[in-house]
């Protein structure tokens, strides 16, 4: 399949000074629970070096994604071939550029909760040079409640571990005003467990089933948690999460999770508060058993992007193995070499 794509280089002030249309290979690769990344391979002639700089962007017409360059490696074979390697994080990375100051107790929707910390550490911050001053917040509603206790922590490691928790996505892509848009997003079902949208199917029997691996795994669950936070010995203070129907007998596995680090401030924050965001802590560590896929699949009767995109949830099916599976699509990437083929490799998850 062939693609060629056209890498734009971008400076720090966000001006379009190349586009790099001789390459010899491109690797994106779009997540949805965490940032994305890039690798360009490109001739390290002496233009090519002044445009890709460390802190100037990587982005393309085709995907809203921009690449931070962070990495140039310069090397030069035994035959005088001189070659340097780009490669960087989406902007999503930025987010571990600031952390949460002061402790923060959260209610509400998650969404919510992120809004307050984009708010307090890097749109409006009491300290001004802790602003990032181009960063605004779509204040997409993710409709789930929260309530918790944060400090310290980066707020990229914060979200993405919401992301995971509570399975949405997030990036943060350029407007035309030159802004930083930070975004929440869900992904669209796509399978065979809704009628709402047309279905995505890899299967065997449409041909874009390479190949398949199906397992089942149920080492590492984990159906009650026991979040442990402050406190010594008997005094303690504990409480049990547990999924709604959690199994009992041998099919119970417990967890300890300690939490020492969340605190009532002395008293300050009351009783019944305090052991919710002690819950919250402890739902974290809930897994449940999985059903996963390994294999290849194409995209030759779907197409990235417009059929289907990171975070959508599709049907994968066997009709030899007898075995159909609802995942979803939580990475992407997207490799293009210097003759334009171009290759769509996904990576599937719950």
């Amino acid at each position: 399949m062939s693609n060629k794509i056209y890498p734009i280089v971008m400076d720090t002030n966000f001006n379009r000074i190349a586009i790099l249309d001789s390459y010899q290979s491109l690797i994106w690769t779009s997540r949805y629970y965490s940032h994305g990344d890039f690798e360009l391979q490109i001739a390290a002639t002496a233009e090519n070096v002044e445009l890709l700089t460390t802190g100037n962007y990587i982005v393309r017409d085709d995907d809203e994604n921009v690449g931070l360059i962070e990495k140039v490696d310069l090397t030069i074979s035994a035959a005088n071939e001189r070659l340097m390697k780009v490669s960087g994080r989406f902007l999503t990375a930025i987010l571990n550029r600031r952390i949460v100051a002061t402790q923060t107790q959260l209610t509400g929707n998650v969404s919510y909760a992120i809004n307050r910390f984009l708010k307090f550490n890097i749109i409006s911050p009491d300290i001004e040079a802790r602003r990032i001053s181009n960063f605004i917040d779509n204040d997409y509603e993710i409709q789930k409640p929260i309530d918790a206790q944060y400090t310290g922590k980066d707020l990229y490691t914060i979200i993405s571990d919401l992301a995971v928790q509570y399975q949405f996505g997030f990036k943060i892509t350029l407007n035309n005003n030159n802004q930083f848009v930070f975004r929440l997003y869900e992904g669209v079902d796509r399978s065979y467990n809704q009628s709402a949208n047309p279905y995505i199917v890899f299967s065997d029997e449409y041909e874009n089933l390479i190949n398949a691996e199906f397992q089942k795994d149920i080492k590492g669950v984990v159906t009650a948690v026991l979040a442990a936070g402050e406190g010594e010995g008997l005094d303690r203070k504990t409480i049990w999460v547990e999924n709604d129907n959690a199994p009992t007998e041998l099919n119970r596995c417990e967890y300890y999770d300690d939490s020492r680090n969340t605190s009532s401030n002395s008293g300050e924050i009351p009783e019944a508060d305090y052991y919710k965001q002690l819950a919250e802590d402890g739902k974290a560590s809930l897994t449940a058993y999985e059903s996963t896929f390994a294999g290849e699949v194409n995209f030759l009767s779907v197409k990235f992007k417009e059929d289907v995109n990171v975070g959508d949830i599709v049907t994968i099916e066997s009709k030899a193995l007898g075995y159909r599976l609802n995942a979803r699509i939580i990475e992407v990437i997207e490799s293009i070499s210097s003759n334009g083929a171009y290759q769509i490799i996904p990576t599937f998850g719950k």
